[in-house]
């Protein structure tokens, strides 16, 4: 070989497109895979299949016909004590989401309530409580507060009613 000769063959040189190719082929799918992760990341914490919506909630109350008396229509009756209380709704981290108070009076159950006939049902209605959280907090009359699914929570009041129904009726 000569001084000013070049000692590289033409199979060492290789194209300026062959050299970058190899770095795009590990580049892309890494790229690609990044996106995939953030994708993903933003879909957990967004939760898109959440029913984010506010809803309203209509709780009932049973209480028994010894401790009510007859209501200012027929068919419906007055709790004799604890009547107008607040139910508030928390997120499970004790965050003070919606509350409502108690109606003053309640509907008489009839018979087709089986175990519930006799029962003064009175109803509270929470509006504006935010969806989306699954587990609420439910607390009465600032007693111990107790879990609920939101699922449970946005079942309407004609729902509810049906479901007292075919249920086992109260606690003895």
């Amino acid at each position: 070989m000569n001084k000013g000769e070049d000692s590289s063959t033409d199979s060492d040189i290789k194209p300026i497109e062959q050299k970058h190719g190899r770095k795009r082929r590990v580049i892309i799918p890494m790229v690609a895979a990044l996106g995939v992760i953030v994708l993903a990341s933003s879909l957990a914490v967004w939760e898109p299949w959440k029913d984010r919506s506010p809803f309203t909630v209509f709780d009932l109350g049973m209480q028994e016909a010894k401790y009510t008396f007859p209501g200012s229509a027929p068919n419906s009756c007055i709790r004799d004590g604890a009547s107008e209380q607040e139910t508030v709704l928390f997120s499970t981290d004790g965050e003070r989401l919606a509350a409502g108070r108690a109606q003053r009076e309640g509907i008489l159950l009839g018979p087709e309530f089986g175990a519930w006939a006799g029962f003064c049902a009175i109803t509270t209605r929470i509006d504006g409580v935010p969806g989306g959280y699954g587990t609420y907090l439910s607390e009465w009359g600032r007693g111990e507060r107790r879990e609920v699914e939101e699922e449970d929570l946005r079942r309407s009041l004609d729902e509810r009613l049906e479901a007292l129904k075919t249920s086992k009726g109260p606690e003895k």
